[in-house]
């Protein structure tokens, strides 16, 4: 009895050394497990088909401006579920229309990455959200048949030949873009809204 009552006077060392509930889920809230935010970037860069080589299109804004960016947020939903009318009606002047090429910032290749500014195509609007559809430059979506070929153009400075994925549509906010001018020739977008139609149900 005497030994038990000396254990309660001086407290067990571990139990003190433990933090409580609240500390707990403070410590938990400021400083997640690495792991997880590791994984949702990751399935973020699959579903964009952000893999390892695939070459960011951008409008070269620097490794210092990029890593002052957070990454935008983003919702990457099938095709076919945001099927709707398509047109072309670029507008410089107003909010971001169908055919204007605009950028986001989105998962790097690897998880210690700064986000890199992405370009894509918009294709509708859903409430305060433009609906877009991801551009890249990387040669090996030539063999891919849920990429479209849509040449070159001002949303790549290098020139290169670029293409964009039809499977795969991106929502994200009106904030969380960048306008640039940029426009697809019309020509080219009613490629991209031909197969959306004849593939994805669109109108």
């Amino acid at each position: 009895m005497s030994s038990t009552l000396a254990r309660k006077a001086s407290g067990d060392s571990s139990d003190r050394n433990k933090p409580g509930l609240f500390k707990r889920a403070l410590r938990f809230l400021t400083h997640p497990p690495r792991k997880q935010v590791d994984n949702s970037l990751a399935d973020l860069r699959e579903g964009l088909g952000l893999g390892i080589g695939d070459s960011a299109t951008s409008s070269n804004p620097g490794s210092d401006q990029a890593a002052l960016h957070e990454t935008t947020e983003i919702s990457v939903v099938p095709t076919e579920s945001m099927a709707r009318l398509i047109f072309y009606a670029p507008d410089m002047d107003g909010q971001a229309d169908p055919g204007e090429v605009v950028w986001i910032w989105a998962p790097a290749d690897g998880p210690s990455l700064p986000p890199r500014e992405r370009a894509i195509v918009v294709v509708g609007r859903n409430r305060n959200a433009i609906l877009g559809l991801l551009i890249s430059c990387n040669p090996e979506h030539r063999s891919h048949e849920d990429w479209i070929d849509i040449g070159s153009g001002g949303w790549d400075p290098r020139g290169r030949q670029s293409w964009v994925r039809l499977d795969r549509v991106l929502e994200v906010s009106e904030l969380g873009i960048r306008r640039q001018g940029t426009v697809i020739p019309q020509g080219r977008f009613e490629r991209i809204a031909n197969r959306l139609r004849n593939d994805f149900d669109w109108a």
